[in-house]
């Protein structure tokens, strides 16, 4: 059976102040890959290929220039990976959500988004997130939401790292960013470069 490396990343913020510049959208993205290193290097190459710092970090809104952004992601394109994501208008969202803590109304939607994903590509994989506050907090909230939601774990590991020093985070954050990109400025460019990468993408409606 291949075993599975997952990524997430979000996109947008959590705030629901409008009025001080806050998203209206929020979007949690996975990829998942049975080349984890693959990927990794890809980025690698196309950072050396394009003459950025090695330090740079690959984000949707780093890619500012358009030769980069179309370099970038007709590589991923081509790539060996597969991902979902979950969509939230929070406009449309109910009161219940308002008076979430920013880490519940995180955890929601990362866990929302998991238990859209086969089971049989859970199993025995690694799910790597971004930090999200604290990286103890975040693994041990994210467990307990799970556990409350009645999601089945299935992943062997789960770890918490900076997106600075993972690619594979970096990949769903522009998984991410396109979305983001499609629902607030009605510009679909970006994500349909990788739209065949995408399996499904879910509008929350609450």
């Amino acid at each position: 059976m291949i075993t599975l490396t997952f990524a997430g990343d979000e996109a947008g913020d959590v705030s629901f102040a409008f009025d001080k510049g806050a998203s209206r959208y929020f979007a949690v993205a996975v990829i998942a890959t049975p080349v984890p290193d693959d990927l990794r290097r890809l980025l690698a190459r196309v950072r050396a290929e394009s003459n950025l710092p090695a330090n740079f970090e690959f984000k949707f809104n780093h890619l500012s220039s358009a030769r980069l952004r179309e370099h970038t992601l007709s590589e991923l394109a081509r790539a060996e990976f597969e991902s979902w994501a979950i969509v939230v208008d929070k406009a449309n969202l109910s009161d219940a959500y308002k008076v979430m803590r920013r880490y519940e109304f995180y955890l929601f939607f990362v866990t929302e988004l998991l238990k859209k994903i086969p089971e049989q590509a859970r199993e025995g994989a690694t799910l790597i997130l971004d930090e999200f506050g604290s990286a103890t907090q975040l693994y041990t909230e994210l467990n307990r939401y799970m556990k409350a939601r009645e999601i089945p774990r299935h992943f062997k590991r789960i770890q918490v790292r900076r997106s600075r020093s993972e690619p594979l985070i970096q990949i769903a954050d522009i998984v991410a960013g396109t979305l983001l990109r499609r629902d607030t400025a009605g510009d679909a460019e970006a994500f349909d470069f990788l739209q065949k990468r995408i399996r499904s993408v879910y509008e929350f409606e609450g």
